[in-house]
Formats: C-alpha cells, sequence, structure tokens
C-alpha cells in the first residue's frame, strides 16, 4: 500500500512554490481524460514553469512516449517585462525529478516565449497551460502560438484570467476572441484558470461529460465569448478518491468500497470530565493491499463529534499499528478516548489515519460512530 500519485502530489503544494491551485491540476486532468478518451494524448506545453509545481501536474498529462515543453526566462530576468513569477531552473529541474526519475522527456526552453514560432515547437500538441508574461502583448502572442501547435480539440489554460491585478490578461485572450472569433471555445473557469479548446464542429461536447461525471457537484453555467462555461467554486478533491484516481483515471469519492471496516466492543462510553477510556475496536482489512505499519505511520483514532454529528475536534491520539495487517485479516485494536471537560453528549467517530496520506474518511471509507456521555 503507496501513496497514490496523486496523494503525493498533494504533499508538494506545502513545500513547492507557486501559486497553482491543486484543484486546478485535478481540473485539467479530468477534461484531458475526457477530451482524449479515444484517442492517445501527444506532446504537452506549459509556458511559465517558475518551480515547477504546476509542470508536474502539466507532464502527468503527456502521451506514452511524448515530450514536455518548458518555457521560462529562469536567470534572464531582465526581459521579464510584466514581472509575472521568477522561475528558477535548478529547483524545477530537483522538484521534477523526484516524481519522474527519468526527465529525459523534458525539453526545456530557457527564451521568451515571444520569441518562439511555431516551427520551432512542433505540432499536435493536446494540452497546453500559459501562466508567462501578464502583458496584453505576451498573452495574444502565447494564445497564438499555443493555438498553433496545437492538435484538434487540444486544451489550452490560461491563467489569471480574472484576476484584477493583471488586467493584461484578459486585454490580451480579448483581443485574440476579436482577431480570431470561434478558434477557441472557452470550456470551464475556476481555481485562477480558464480552460479553452482548440474547436472544431465535429468534437464531443467535453462539458456535457463533466457534468455527468460529477452530478453532485455544484457549480453554475454562465456566458464567455459566446458560448456556454462551467463556473466552478467548489474543491474538486471532495468528489475525487485521492488514492485510487490516476491522472488518466479519476474514481469518484465513496465509490471504490470498503477498505477497511471498525466494531466497536462496546455501545456506548460514559467518563467523566477529563477522563480517559480504553476502547477495544476489531479492525478488518477489507482491501486487497496490506496495511502500512509503524510508530507515526498507521493507527486508528478518532474523530470527536457533538450530538448531531458535527465535528467538534478532528485530530487525537493514535493507536500506531505494529504490524501490517494483511487483506482479509482483523485485528483488535485498543485506543485511548479522553472524556472532554465539559459535560454533555458526544460521538466518537472511528477512522484509520495514515499519518502524512490520508484519513480513510478521506477517501469515503465507512467510519464507526460510538455514542459518548461524558457526566
Amino acid at each position: 500500500m503507496q501513496p497514490s500519485f496523486l496523494q503525493r502530489y498533494l504533499q508538494c503544494f506545502s513545500r513547492i512554490e507557486g501559486w497553482f491551485q491543486y484543484d486546478a491540476a485535478l481540473l485539467f486532468m479530468k477534461y484531458n481524460q475526457l477530451a482524449f478518451k479515444h484517442s492517445a494524448s501527444g506532446n504537452v506545453l506549459e509556458i511559465g514553469v517558475h518551480h515547477g509545481l504546476s509542470a508536474i501536474a502539466i507532464a502527468a498529462l503527456k502521451g506514452p512516449g511524448k515530450q514536455l515543453m518548458a518555457i521560462d526566462l529562469f536567470d534572464d530576468q531582465d526581459k521579464n517585462v510584466s514581472g509575472s513569477g521568477r522561475g528558477d531552473r535548478a529547483r524545477f529541474e530537483k522538484n521534477m525529478t523526484e516524481f519522474y526519475l527519468d526527465a529525459a522527456f523534458i525539453r526545456v526552453i530557457a527564451r521568451p516565449s515571444a520569441e518562439l514560432t511555431p516551427a520551432e515547437l512542433g505540432s499536435g500538441f493536446t494540452f497546453s497551460h500559459i501562466d508567462g508574461g501578464h502583458s496584453p502583448e505576451e498573452v495574444y502572442h502565447d494564445l497564438k502560438l499555443c493555438y498553433d501547435v496545437s492538435a484538434e480539440g487540444g486544451l489550452i489554460a490560461l491563467d489569471d484570467y480574472f484576476n484584477p491585478e493583471y488586467p493584461g490578461v484578459s486585454e490580451g485572450a480579448v483581443e485574440f476572441a476579436l482577431r480570431h472569433p470561434g478558434w477557441l471555445r472557452p470550456l470551464v473557469a475556476g481555481y485562477n484558470k480558464v480552460l479553452f479548446q482548440k474547436w472544431v464542429d465535429r468534437l464531443p461536447n467535453v462539458n456535457e461529460a463533466f457534468l455527468q461525471a460529477f452530478p453532485d457537484l455544484e457549480c453554475k453555467t454562465v456566458r464567455m465569448w459566446k458560448s456556454p462555461v462551467i463556473l466552478l467554486g467548489d474543491p474538486l478533491r471532495e468528489y475525487i478518491d485521492l488514492y485510487a484516481s490516476t491522472p488518466e483515471h479519476f474514481v469518484r469519492f465513496g465509490s471504490g468500497g470498503a477498505r477497511a471496516r471498525f466494531a466497536s466492543q462496546v455501545k456506548s462510553i460514559c467518563a467523566r470530565p477529563g477522563q480517559p477510556v480504553n476502547v477495544e475496536v476489531k479492525v478488518e482489512n477489507t482491501s486487497s493491499e496490506p496495511f502500512p505499519a509503524g510508530e507515526e505511520v498507521f493507527g486508528l483514532s478518532y474523530h470527536l463529534l457533538d450530538a448531531s454529528g458535527a465535528v467538534l475536534a478532528h485530530d487525537h491520539q493514535r493507536a500506531w499499528f505494529s504490524e501490517s495487517l494483511l487483506p482479509g485479516d482483523h485485528r483488535v485494536v485498543r485506543m485511548t478516548v479522553i472524556a472532554l471537560a465539559q459535560p454533555g453528549r458526544y460521538q466518537i467517530e472511528i477512522d484509520l489515519v495514515w499519518e502524512g496520506v490520508m484519513w480513510f474518511k478521506d477517501i469515503g471509507n465507512p467510519t464507526a460512530l460510538i455514542p459518548f456521555s461524558v457526566e
């Protein structure tokens, strides 16, 4: 049992500098899955890689044997006319090799994107991410460049379109729309990105497929560039099983079935304020993989809820697994519950925690509730 790509990537957001949002990466992945469901992805492109936080995700969208084109000024910052970001090539390459041991598929171009032509990049790109210069001229050029190298149906993500700190982004994008009406169709806006598609009439409706994939997602449809556009607000991660999902295939939250089952050896708990109480819980591994083990690695714990089920405290003491629990096996684990100082009626929600990776509740695994009264 190892952390998934998506779980390891989520951890990067606490240590790699950047303004990219995790849910934007999930959005890119899902639309890439839908747009190229019946054909292989090609090369991918990013303009403005900074330290590689977004490039890690963009690289996961390329097809087998294809390249990631990483364009950034890096040390040549005197050409950064709009002052948007400051790339660091050494950090970028270090962060990329942590995820991709063989980084030979990455082609770094340390030049202003305004100097590049489609002939230098090639064609057939299926995903492009524009987060470079934020002036109207730079944005117009980058959109035109990405359009020219994109395959039919290729996706192009633009950063900061609605960011009031960078009005040049929307100016450059609107200029592109006026000069080339119908060339790009906006699909979805969210997480500080607008995702466009190089449009031809025979393309399938990826927005319709996206809404079918997430029927419970809270969103609205607005008009932009004379097209219906999905406007997102809710975190997309709340609808995805991050452990079972990959950049190529998402598993809906809760649909993966139970990885573990819990059975308390007591029906309820009663204690005095502040009193520690030992509770025995039978834990069964219903997954197909052994559970991890070790001090501060994997253990049983609980969430404290009020009588109505609202969470009062999420994190508590763990009962660590000293040995791995194999698929199909069960074990009775003793954990300690500390009563609150305030008398009342509460609930204990039993859960497993993989330290630094996930609570099982976070991937939709059923928990177990024990009534808990403090008298």
